[in-house]
């Protein structure tokens, strides 16, 4: 048990220097040799735990699906444990949490261009966006928002580019006036679709 315990925590360890190059370098110029050097271990150590870089890329994907999922899975109203979440506390998560972690956006925004010439990225990224549509169909059926899943789908989608074209505008330094500007147009979005 103590050994699964230490091969958890050096992989954590890896991962966290694996983020840092990446925030740091770009994924581009992030190779083994950098990452050993930021965790300060042998680069056979690293390739031990980890594996290449490809196996890097995969782990650090599946850290920030854990971290959305997290995120949304955390997404009650006041935080209550007993109390579902709402669509409405969805999208607070989606506009304060999800999408304005500067670091996982920084690594995703790396992810992406990766995904231009790697299709295996590419469909774990749209796996890892499916799932928050997903989340957001489900929530909308549950309350009765939209008339069929088609609109459902289209809401969704919509709602994700606001919270996700936020943060992007806002890392270029663009910034609405006020904090809460598309968060509010993502809920007069859901008031225009009604509950049916």
């Amino acid at each position: 048990m103590a050994r699964a315990k230490i091969e958890d925590e050096r992989k954590e360890q890896i991962l966290a220097a694996f983020e840092a190059c990446v925030i740091r370098l770009g994924l581009a110029k992030t190779t083994l040799q950098k990452v050993a050097d930021e965790v300060g271990l042998p680069r056979s150590l690293v390739r031990y735990f980890v594996g290449n870089r490809d196996d890097m890329v995969d782990l650090l994907i599946e850290r920030m699906i854990e971290r959305a999922e997290q995120n949304l899975e955390n997404a009650r109203p006041d935080g209550s444990a007993v109390v579902a979440p709402t669509l409405e506390s969805l999208l607070d998560t989606l506009f304060k949490a999800t999408f304005s972690d500067p670091t996982s956006n920084s690594i995703v925004g790396e992810l992406w261009y990766l995904a231009e010439r790697d299709e295996t990225i590419r469909k774990r990224l749209t796996a890892m966006y499916g799932r928050i549509l997903n989340l957001l169909i489900t929530q909308m059926q549950a309350e009765e928002i939209g008339r069929n899943n088609e609109e459902r789908k289209s809401l969704a989608l919509a709602l994700i580019s606001l919270a996700y074209g936020q943060a992007s505008f806002a890392f270029l330094g663009l910034k609405a006036p006020r904090a809460n500007t598309l968060r509010l147009l993502a809920g007069t979005l859901i008031g225009d679709a009604g509950r049916r």
